[in-house]
């Protein structure tokens, strides 16, 4: 009889012990990490160097006397009202580019960026940002060197 009481008061034990267990687990909120905006993610300053070389690999049939008005270092500024500026250093060897800063608009949809919208200079790219290294993929574009600049090689968050 002792027995049967030890045996049964072991087991009303251990079936509490289970449902705390349980209970607490299913109390515990799960933290699944949340992908940044990409929007917040990408304002700030970015930056990259396009050669000659970078331009021809894109486009191939890139007209070689605009290679150097599209080649140099450029920084890009997105700021969070949606404006943005670019601004481009020449290559050593290349004279100045014929407009150094732009001034532009931007916005975002899920990954995907839209320059100038609403315009004819209209320009959409899918982007992705891995830790401080931004790539743009081409959407939509008319504009082949706005493409063989963003697309050529990976721009990179300054601080």
């Amino acid at each position: 009889m002792f027995t049967n009481r030890f045996f049964h008061l072991m087991f009303v034990m251990l079936l509490v012990v289970a449902l705390l267990a349980a209970c607490a687990q299913a109390a515990t909120p799960v933290s699944t990490p949340v992908p940044p905006d990409p929007k917040q993610a990408l304002v700030g300053n970015w930056t990259s160097t396009v050669t000659k070389e970078d331009l021809l690999r894109v486009d191939p049939e890139f007209p070689t006397e605009f290679l150097c008005e599209n080649a140099g270092t450029f920084v890009w500024k997105f700021n969070a009202d949606g404006t943005l500026t670019i601004d481009q250093t020449a290559l050593a060897g290349c004279p100045a580019p014929r407009n150094p800063h732009i001034e532009d608009t931007w916005s975002m949809e899920g990954n995907l960026i839209t320059f100038a919208s609403g315009t004819p200079n209209q320009e959409v790219y899918e982007i992705s940002i891995n830790g401080d290294q931004l790539t743009f993929k081409v959407a939509s574009s008319e504009c082949p060197p706005c493409i063989a600049v963003n697309t050529s090689n990976p721009w990179t968050r300054l601080e």
